[in-house]
């Protein structure tokens, strides 16, 4: 064995024994799934023999595609293996595929439209038609006195139209649904987003331009059509590999059946439990919970995190889901998979430092954040060596929470809501360096390049602005390659030599395939994990929309500037620090908390309408149409176009159900990321100042926690 048995729990044995077939391993959180998963594969290719390249790794997150890969291609080279392995996302694989094969598709290369381009698209059309129909629309906003009343109902119409016709077309190709063959019944709103699918298909034919939900729809029907295609695909591995597999969609688990059809060598492993991504995407945690029926199982169910009454309390919340929720509907949106305490490895920190406190704060949200603030800080105070987390529903709660915090000096604060300016100030730097490659003659260029990169060369802004003008006299070739007694020297600072030395090494790597060059930049330029990732992560959404050899690097660095602009709100918590800081309050949102560990968590927000049991917790949809969703509307018709089933519930009722059931999860996540310390709070009154009551949820845990 490559791992001793010391350090192996029982069922990370087992998996380690797999020899073919499919295997479903279910993990709970802090189980070290992924360690597990990186084992076996190590095991497979330094134990047995299997080459590298003949294994096939899939992830959810685009982001953690390189690190996965990169962690196991380290310890295979500490093993001395020379080959490396492959990890895809769905949609990176189906690009490899339909590149691959593109011209049995008809296409002399794949022509990706940008996200930014997409994004204006979308306005353009859904715009064009809102003006076009506005007698339809606009008898169902509520009349209003306010002229500022009226243009608010609109943008939150506008808004909400916009929304759904984008959740139709991703949803149709999902279907994989050409617009004409969806026929909607009556006005409904999947009638007003039907023509906008029809007008952006239609443009992006005109093109021969893809969308990113066109690739997996493509590559699956390529090779489902093609007897050729399916032979050849089929060898290219012999061991398939999925983590997160909760979140996987219907595509992707239909891809990964096609691919492992010759060998049957599939390994999926996620936790059912930790799908929280079901409204954000067309991830169905169903998928899943059935492959692991249908295979070979394996349960990873101990874990070193948390304390025993915290682990307590996550079992509890998981049994009264399964058998006492009021919906009977809502008792399958937890798995009854109950979290051991270690028996190997790793010990769990022990109750005696362990504590789970309630807390209805007086006040609408804001007093909230600034009470939560408050705890945390004395919490901080009194025990410096631990880390802390506030955990926030939304953004704008965060931003709060961080505003209180930062009134203490004291006080370190970490940032995981959004971007920050050390990020910005990273990805800027790739953007300037393309620029500079897509011009390297431009003196101004190469100047904004030297600027970019002072600080990271030890040369302080300050001196750097002082050779500007001096640069800006000097060609940019005699500057990065000098002749040999050449009158034309360079200032008297040797970090302004060095960084023109670099400057001219990546500038003579650019004429290898962009990708190649940006990942060796990102390889010499960020120093820590944390950066690291951070530039492969930007590096993978740069080769998600542009071509690897058509692409120019003018392209690549206004694709960044796109991500600049909109993407960075996004980013994975995998682009921030992965280990907790002791000393630190992070502030994160519950979604963006998944996979990280504090050892003591502040849960905000718990109110019956963030996380509804019954239907009446939760009025959905617009307010103005009479608690309809028109994106769950409309995709309920989708739904219907495709499967018909009587005795559906409406399609807001099973909007509901959905929401309520991610929030169970969610839930369970947010209490499995404490350590030793977890308190929950909730608001008396809602945004609007008017009382609302703590989740039932809420009230569930505080009996648990007071009875155990």
């Amino acid at each position: 064995m490559l791992l001793s048995e010391t350090i192996l729990r029982p069922a990370q044995r087992e998996v380690l024994r797999y020899a073919g077939g499919r295997l479903g391993i279910s993990a709970v959180p802090g189980s070290g799934k992924t360690f597990t998963l990186e084992a076996l594969i190590v095991e497979l290719v330094v134990e047995r023999g299997v080459p590298p390249e003949r294994l096939g790794i899939f992830t959810y997150m685009r982001s953690a595609r390189a690190h996965l890969a990169a962690r196991i291609n380290q310890r295979l080279h500490q093993q001395g293996v020379l080959g490396r392995l492959e990890a895809f996302t769905l949609h990176s694989l189906a690009l490899k595929i339909l590149q691959h094969f593109h011209g049995r598709l008809g296409f002399e290369a794949i022509d990706l439209l940008e996200g930014y381009e997409q994004e204006r698209f979308i306005s353009r059309l859904t715009q064009s038609w809102l003006r076009n129909h506005s007698r339809i629309w606009e008898p169902l906003l509520p009349q209003a006195q306010q002229a500022e009343r009226m243009a608010r109902n609109r943008a939150a119409f506008s808004r909400g139209f916009k929304a759904m016709c984008r959740e139709v077309i991703r949803s149709a190709k999902s279907y994989r649904l050409a617009p004409g063959s969806i026929e909607a019944e009556g006005e409904g709103f999947l009638a007003w987003a039907l023509p906008v699918y029809r007008s952006y298909q239609a443009e992006l034919n005109r093109t021969g331009k893809l969308d990113y939900d066109d690739l997996a729809w493509r590559a699956v029907d390529l090779i489902e059509q093609d007897e050729a295609v399916r032979a050849e695909v089929e060898q290219w591995y012999d061991y398939l590999f999925e983590d997160e597999s909760q979140d996987s969609s219907p595509l992707q688990e239909r891809l990964l059946q096609l691919l492992s059809a010759r060998t049957g060598n599939l390994v999926r492993v996620g936790d059912p439990n930790q799908s929280v991504m079901s409204t954000f995407t067309t991830a169905e945690p169903r998928f899943f919970r059935r492959f692991c029926r249908n295979s070979r199982p394996v349960v990873l169910e101990e874990s070193s995190r948390s304390a025993p009454r915290i682990i307590e309390l996550a079992n509890a919340l998981v049994d009264w889901a399964a058998t006492d929720h009021p919906n009977p509907q809502l008792r399958r949106a937890l798995v009854v998979q109950h979290i051991r305490t270690a028996t190997t490895g790793a010990a769990n920190p022990s109750d005696s430092e362990a504590a789970i406190h309630f807390a209805i704060i007086d006040g609408q949200p804001e007093q909230e954040m600034a009470e939560v603030a408050r705890m945390a800080i004395a919490a901080l105070r009194e025990r410096p060596s631990h880390s802390f987390a506030i955990l926030v529903s939304t953004n704008e709660l965060g931003a709060q929470v961080l505003r209180a915090l930062r009134q203490h000096p004291d006080v370190r604060s970490l940032d995981l809501l959004r971007s920050n300016p050390s990020q910005r100030e990273l990805i800027e730097r790739l953007r300037v360096l393309c620029e500079f490659f897509a011009q390297p003659a431009s003196s101004l260029r190469l100047v904004a390049a030297c600027e970019a990169l002072a600080d990271w060369a030890g040369l302080p802004k300050s001196r750097m602005a002082a050779h500007k003008e001096s640069l800006l006299r000097v060609t940019p070739e005699k500057l990065l390659f000098p002749a040999p007694g050449t009158a034309h020297r360079l200032p008297g600072e040797p970090p302004l030599h060095q960084l023109m030395s670099q400057l001219a090494r990546w500038l003579l790597a650019a004429r290898s395939p962009w990708p190649e060059v940006l990942r060796l930049v990102v390889q010499t330029l960020y120093r820590s994990s944390a950066e690291i990732f951070l530039g492969n992560y930007v590096v993978d959404q740069l080769e998600r929309v542009l071509d690897h050899n058509s692409a120019d690097w003018q392209q690549v660095a206004d694709e960044i500037q796109a991500i600049l602009d909109g993407a960075l709100n996004n980013l994975p918590s995998e682009a921030f620090s992965f280990a907790p800081e002791a000393g630190a309050i992070t502030v994160a949102t519950t979604h963006r908390a998944k996979g990280l560990e504090w050892d003591e968590v502040f849960l905000s927000g718990l109110s019956a309408y963030e996380y509804p049991v019954l239907r009446e917790d939760r009025p959905g949809g617009l307010y103005f149409l009479d608690g309809l969703d028109m994106r769950a509307e409309a995709l309920s018709e989708l739904r219907a176009a495709v499967r018909p089933q009587p005795g559906q519930h409406s399609a807001t009722d099973q909007a509901f159900i959905d929401l309520a059931a991610e929030r169970l999860r969610l839930l369970y996540v947010a209490i499995t990321r404490a350590r030793r310390r977890l308190v929950l709070s909730t608001a008396s009154r809602d945004l609007f100042g008017r009382e609302q009551r703590p989740s039932r949820l809420f009230a569930l845990l505080q009996s648990v926690a007071r009875d155990g």
